[in-house]
């Protein structure tokens, strides 16, 4: 069994805007200068589609940390399973501030819940799952510690 998550964008909040704006940008620039404009497609591509994610082999009990280049190309290695101790649940909060010419600044904040392993020195390695609410990280920690075999590990504050 193979279970597959995507974790992050490369462009985040605010900033995909930014990214689509140039695609549109590029469209016209290359219709003046294709080169140009095609090199500014290319690129804004690259960060608008690209994200990163993680692939678990359940069967085989190893998993891969991968970046999915402009959303085709997988890259990463696998690693044993053996590496980690368990799986451990993190509120995360981000915070995007932009502000403007007038000087007025305008705040986003973002809450997940991402599901991490964790590794021999019982330190959160990387994450294995983002999910929106609590309730579902907590159906999903359980679901992964059972397919996994790892016991859950609460972080102190």
């Amino acid at each position: 069994m193979h279970i597959e998550n995507k974790i992050d964008n490369l462009l985040t909040g605010p900033v995909i805007f930014v990214g689509y704006i140039f695609m549109i940008t590029g469209v016209f620039l290359a219709t003046e200068n294709l080169i140009f404009g095609l090199s500014v497609l290319i690129l804004v591509a690259f960060f608008t589609f690209s994200y990163s994610g993680v692939e678990i082999d359940i069967a085989n009990m190893r998993i891969k940390q991968y970046t999915k280049i402009f959303g085709l190309f997988k890259t990463g290695g696998w690693k044993s399973l053996d590496a980690f101790l368990g799986l451990t649940l993190i509120p995360m909060r981000k915070v995007n501030t932009i502000a403007s010419r007038a000087n007025l600044t305008t705040s986003t904040v973002h809450r997940d819940y991402r599901i991490y392993l964790v590794n021999k020195a019982k330190k959160p390695a990387f994450a294995i799952k983002k999910c929106p609410t609590r309730e579902q990280a907590q159906n999903s920690i359980d679901e992964f510690s059972i397919w996994l075999k790892l016991p859950v590990y609460s972080i102190k504050r």
